[in-house]
């Protein structure tokens, strides 16, 4: 009896057992299913936010390209001619320079009837004036566009451009170019400094007072008013006109010739008479801080011919803007043996080989500055 109760209560206790485990092992089981489902719930949104956030960085990568492509071929439609143009002016603005110092160096620039600039015909002083401001000109055609156009896309024609900009600022920096950043320029015998009057004087100053008594740079508006005379529309669309377009336009009118004229060729006289009177019977002797100003743009134009298609583009247009030839260099050498050069009235003056040293020097710390300036700071304006 007592052996069928302890066999019973075992029994039972295992029973008890069984079912404690069973019910433990459900429990447990329930749990970890819950656990699990929660996990692969979160795994589910997890993955449903990796492939939304992938989605959304395919989507923006898509629109980029998009915007890129059509951003850049806007970019290349409307400023490659116009940058295209602008390596032309600029190499033909540097030749030109080049082809004053030829002048003085001919004696071309001196007193008489063969004198380049103010000989019986005009055809050279034209020449000049259109040349040095051709490369302004299609500058400001670029600036105009640039509003609806990125030109952080392309790294070589932010460069041009910003390069371009440089030679603009110099055409009006001629009391930048007599600051003590840039060497020494001595102007008089007695310390004379430059302080030219407002108004335009009606006849010029002898030549040694030209040094310090006549306007050797412009004011911006007058640079615009110069590039304005430059500009032809056909339709919409603005352009430079060529040299033989603006000799036509000129037609008899003689940029030197004092007095007015009429129609249009008498607007354009008047908007490039500050550039004319800049350039009237130019010569590096008797207008040093105007000498300054075109080497300066003379650097930048060389400048811009090399900031294309190269590793370094920057680096590129240093080298070359700092005229790392001295054959090179030679050819912007105005005073030769100073025979024909000097002006008799200015001979012993100041030391002229000096003077254009100093000249080209400022000319290499102009564009090593300003190249400088852009290589240090990407987001640098161009304009």
């Amino acid at each position: 009896m007592v052996g069928e109760v302890q066999s019973a209560w075992i029994a039972a206790g295992a029973s008890v057992a069984v079912s404690v485990v069973s019910l433990g092992a459900s429990v447990w089981t329930a749990l970890r299913g819950e656990r699990a489902a929660r996990r692969q719930d979160v795994t589910d949104r997890d993955l449903e936010r990796l492939k939304s956030r992938l989605g959304e960085e395919v989507d923006a990568a898509k629109a980029k390209r998009d915007y890129e492509y059509k951003a850049r071929k806007r970019l290349y439609t409307e400023l490659y001619p116009l940058t295209f143009q602008l390596r032309g002016a600029a190499a033909t603005a540097a030749d030109r320079i080049r082809n004053l110092a030829l002048a003085s160096r001919k004696g071309k620039l001196g007193p008489g009837p063969d004198n380049w600039m103010t000989g019986g015909d005009p055809y050279y002083f034209t020449s000049v004036v259109h040349d040095l401001i051709a490369p302004l000109a299609i500058f400001e055609l670029i600036t105009g566009k640039l509003t609806s156009l990125d030109l952080t896309l392309d790294q070589d024609l932010r460069l041009q451009n910003f390069i371009a900009h440089k030679a603009y600022e110099a055409m009006r920096s001629d009391f930048d170019f007599i600051d003590p950043r840039y060497p020494p320029l001595k102007l008089g015998p007695d310390g004379q400094i430059y302080l030219p009057p407002e108004a335009r004087p009606t006849a010029l100053p002898p030549e040694a007072e030209q040094r310090w008594t006549w306007r050797q740079g412009l004011y911006s508006g007058q640079i615009s008013q110069a590039v304005d005379a430059l500009l032809t529309t056909e339709g919409t669309t603005s352009r430079a006109r060529t040299y033989a377009e603006f000799a036509r336009a000129l037609g008899d009118v003689d940029l030197r010739a004092e007095g007015e004229a009429p129609g249009d060729a008498g607007d354009m006289k008047r908007a490039l008479r500050p550039l004319s009177d800049l350039l009237r019977d130019f010569h590096p002797a008797r207008r040093p801080i105007t000498w300054r100003i075109l080497m300066a743009q003379a650097a930048c134009y060389r400048a811009i011919a090399a900031a294309q298609d190269c590793p370094d583009p920057v680096a590129d247009a240093l080298r070359v803007a700092q005229h790392p030839d001295p054959a090179d260099r030679a050819t912007f050498d105005w005073i030769g043996d100073g025979a024909l050069s000097i002006p008799p009235s200015l001979a012993g003056l100041v030391d002229f080989a000096a003077e254009h040293r100093a000249a080209l020097a400022t000319a290499d710390l102009f564009v090593v500055n300003a190249l400088q300036k852009f290589a240090g700071n990407p987001s640098q304006p161009e304009a």
